[in-house]
């Protein structure tokens, strides 16, 4: 029979069986054959990334740590004191100590996320120094003839890493440039969590072997047990490798990889066991060659049914793809309600969603411009400001004012947690707490024995992680839109509760509260994200003063958790305002810390 004159159809049937079928057999044939070497090769260029993501870690965290190093080692003012304290009168070694702490406090604080104790060493009065998150200074005798100081003695020392139990530490001695003279040492203990993350970031399974060894060849925390097998002893006990590269060496039972960290300071080693790499390898070519076999007959399938039905919608649909515009999207009809069909509904949904996306988004990038704007109209020098109010508070306390300089203490904590890191969109609510406690305090000064408040924090909800500015804004609206306009004693509650998985926040006042009509252009702006006509006369003069309203809250907390979370409010005029905040509670750092009290303004 002439080709010619065979239905198209079958043509196609056939063509597309050869077309389907032929490659899935010739790349399941390959694919079997080749998977245990490309199994070996992926795991290897795996684990060599591991490796080398594991030492840019360390390397960082080393050069932060000789950083801190480097800013205590510089103050030669304070450690040549030091080494001739006892000699000193009273007052000049209360001064001196003063300074010194101080010093030490500022360079612990600048890497508290990396350690967690930080200890200064004077050899020639054998004192140790140490400052952490518990004490912001102590003194201590310290004999270095034993232990990790130790090493000091017999020679200069740089950057040098000593496990103590569960825990690691980071060594570097102090010596005069001429003659080598040992003065004393530093110490600063790494926080665990930030060490385990090193063991993290090279861990792929429970059946691998992580170690960490110093240039002593020391194991440090975070090590698997040491193993039977000899010729990974062998391994770890072999000298270092010279070059900055990830080294790997294939033993008998194991797969093993070892990099050279910072000059050599520590040596990361990893061990797969080979077992490990050959269950894998013989898992896949099974599941290969059944895949195979499933994509061989579900090809001969599809190929008949794509080739009796497919063409003509396809061609349709593809040619209605190829002349639209996002701008001028025509919605599709759909004529079947087969796979074509849900193709052409899918079409149809994707191009309304992009549409509604592109349009929220260039909302969104909108709404950021404003706000940005309106951050730097309020910037002026803040940083000068809050240093001025600590020197006024500095100034009245030595005048004998406590009261001023608490209130300038205050301000500057408020003014400081105004302006701390932008990159600090979320923050524990223990310290939202706090900063609205200090705005508290400031009204307790403007309106002493009007108001009480009571803050009742359930236990747990410290911990929780919300957005910065969450609080104080609900408080401060309750004071200026609800309690100021009330005469008489006022009254204010703030209650922070765990239900099912969700942090709820209340504010409630018993101030002036408000009508129904306004109550409802306040809940409509909330829901719409938008300011309503009868809602922008009212907030014109708040939005003067750049204050961070309902509606802005309401809005951050939406857009980072969904809308189903957010801002509720409740009032009735000449009774009060009850102001709801939910967001949920996955942002639960630890154990979180609670807070009860009860205020009187």
């Amino acid at each position: 029979m002439p080709l010619q004159r065979i239905s198209i159809r079958f043509r196609l049937m056939v063509l597309m069986i050869t077309l389907t079928t032929l490659p899935v057999i010739t790349v399941t044939w390959q694919a079997t054959n080749n998977t245990r070497s490309s199994v070996e090769k992926e795991m290897i260029d795996a684990n060599e990334s591991r490796m080398i993501w594991a030492s840019q870690y360390l390397d960082e965290l080393i050069q932060q740590v000789d950083t801190l190093f480097y800013a205590l080692h510089i103050r030669s003012d304070l450690i040549g004191d030091l080494t001739s304290i006892d000699d000193m009168e009273a007052g000049e070694r209360y001064r001196l100590q003063n300074a010194l702490f101080a010093a030490m406090n500022t360079a612990y604080y600048s890497f508290s996320r990396k350690i967690d104790n930080l200890t200064l060493y004077i050899h020639a009065t054998k004192r140790a120094y140490s400052v952490n998150y518990a004490n912001s200074g102590i003194t201590h005798s310290l004999d270095i003839r034993e232990g990790p100081w130790s090493r000091m003695l017999s020679e200069p020392a740089g950057l040098y890493f000593k496990a103590s139990g569960d825990m690691l530490s980071a060594y570097h001695s102090m010596n005069e440039f001429q003659g080598q003279r040992l003065i004393g040492g530093i110490s600063v203990r790494i926080d665990g969590k930030v060490w385990g993350q090193a063991g993290e970031l090279l861990q792929s399974g429970p059946e691998s072997a992580i170690y960490l060894v110093s240039d002593e060849g020391e194991l440090l925390p975070g090590s698997s047990p040491l193993p039977d097998d000899p010729e990974l002893l062998r391994v770890l006990e072999g000298d270092k490798p010279r070059s900055s590269d990830v080294a790997f060496v294939r033993t008998k039972h194991d797969y093993v990889f070892s990099k050279r960290v910072s000059g050599g300071e520590l040596q990361v080693i990893k061990a797969i066991p080979a077992a490990t790499i050959d269950a894998i390898a013989q898992r896949t070519m099974t599941a290969g060659l059944w895949t195979g076999v499933l994509f061989t007959a579900v090809s001969i399938l599809l190929s008949i049914v794509v080739s009796l039905r497919i063409s003509r919608p396809i061609v349709s649909l593809a040619k209605t793809m190829r002349k639209s515009h996002i701008h001028d999207f025509e919605m599709k009809s759909v004529q079947s309600k087969d796979e074509i069909g849900l193709l052409e509904a899918g079409y149809n949904f994707m191009m309304v969603r992009m549409k509604a996306l592109i349009e929220n988004e260039y909302q969104h990038e909108i709404d950021v411009k404003n706000a940005q704007l309106i951050a730097l109209q309020a910037q002026i020098n803040p940083h000068f400001l809050n240093n001025t109010l600590h020197m006024i508070g500095g100034m009245a306390l030595a005048k004998g004012a406590p009261e001023i300089y608490r209130v300038t203490y205050v301000i500057g904590d408020l003014l400081r947690y105004s302006i701390s890191s932008e990159m600090e969109q979320t923050v524990q609510l223990s310290n939202e707490l706090k900063h609205t406690g200090n705005y508290l305090f400031i009204q307790e000064q403007r309106f002493a024995g009007r108001c009480s408040v009571q803050v009742d924090a359930e236990e747990g909800t410290g911990g929780v992680d919300i957005p910065k500015f969450t609080l104080q804004p609900i408080v401060e609206n309750a004071f200026e839109h609800g309690l100021q306009g009330k005469e008489g004693e006022w009254s204010l509650e703030v209650k922070a509760r765990l239900i099912r998985g969700t942090l709820v926040l209340i504010v409630r006042d018993d101030g002036v509260g408000m009508g129904r009509n306004k109550l409802e252009a306040l809940r409509k702006e909330l829901a719409s994200g938008e300011r309503t006509s009868a809602s922008a006369s009212a907030s014109e003069e708040g939005r003067s003063r750049r204050g961070i309203g309902l509606s802005n809250v309401h809005g951050r907390i939406a857009i980072r958790y969904g809308r189903r979370y957010g801002v509720r409010l409740f009032s009735s005029e000449g009774k009060g305002t009850l102001v709801v905040l939910t967001m949920p509670a996955d942002g639960l750092a630890g154990e979180g810390a609670s807070e009860k009290g009860e205020r009187h303004v």
